[in-house]
């Protein structure tokens, strides 16, 4: 079994999909193709053509068994009104997380606006997943997407679960130690390249998410995902193939972690 903890709908690219609904077939295409039997599908911090809203994505994957959405939040809305959206779509079990993003927006993780969120999370046992490290956009401010800023949630807010995506990258030392440190945090491999893989830059991000492994030294801390469509599912799963992990890692990695922290049932395929 597979689980794809991290991917989006999103158009970033002229030459992806014009449609949802032509992108969500092509999402469902590489899970077909590669053996996937469920992903997390995270909306964006901004509604525009390209990037589907909450709302218009859970239409989309509504009848989709093997899909399930993770709400993206913009922080300049984030009032009242919104927790309280969020609350209902949780409390009607439509979404299985929520969805920061940190450096894409300028805002300091633990600023005491954003802890209606963490305690919401903390309500409802879903996680809260925050984009850290390199950015997709050069726009971005990436001093609000260090790893080290999780470390304080996890602190405060010890009945949530935080998801370090994309482990930091390229700061994976200081993010493997806030998910030793902390029982509350695990991270994800996903997003690490653009497309496939090269064999240089492959190269380094062994050695790098090799010693976060050896490092964490717990089965139950890492999630596999890719960031489709930004980065290669084919790739992503030869790159998981090289990994030096002992099976129950590997398993965890695959598919155990993420049932457990998105409530999917354990073992329910779907391909």
């Amino acid at each position: 079994m597979i689980i794809d903890c991290h991917t989006h709908l999103n158009r970033y690219t002229p030459d992806l999909p014009p449609t949802l609904a032509q992108r969500h077939a092509a999402l469902r295409a590489q899970m077909d193709a590669h053996g996937i039997d469920h992903a997390m599908v995270l909306t964006s911090y901004t509604v525009n053509d390209d990037r589907p809203s909450i709302e218009d994505t859970l239409a989309q994957v509504a009848d989709d068994p093997r899909l399930h959405v993770v709400a993206g939040i913009d922080v300049t809305r984030l009032d009242g009104a919104l927790v309280d959206e969020l609350r209902t779509l949780l409390q009607a079990g439509r979404i299985r997380g929520l969805k920061l993003y940190p450096g894409y927006q300028p805002f300091e993780l633990n600023n005491p606006m954003m802890h209606p969120v963490y305690r919401l999370a903390g309500e409802f046992g879903v996680p809260v997943m925050i984009h850290t490290g390199d950015t997709y956009a050069n726009m971005a401010r990436i001093r609000y997407s260090h790893p080290l800023a999780v470390d304080d949630l996890a602190v405060d807010f010890r009945d949530t679960t935080f998801v370090i995506c994309h482990l930091g990258n390229p700061w994976m030392p200081d993010a493997m130690q806030v998910i030793y440190k902390n029982e509350n945090v695990l991270g994800d491999i996903c997003g690490l390249t653009l497309g496939e893989f090269q064999p240089r830059y492959e190269r380094l991000a062994l050695r790098m998410v090799n010693d976060v492994i050896a490092f964490i030294n717990d089965p139950t801390r890492l999630m596999f995902g890719t960031d489709w469509p930004i980065s290669d599912v084919a790739s992503y799963l030869k790159f998981v193939e090289k990994l030096e992990m002992t099976d129950e890692e590997r398993e965890g990695l695959l598919w155990r972690n993420a049932a457990r922290v998105f409530g999917l049932p354990a073992g329910e395929g779907g391909a």
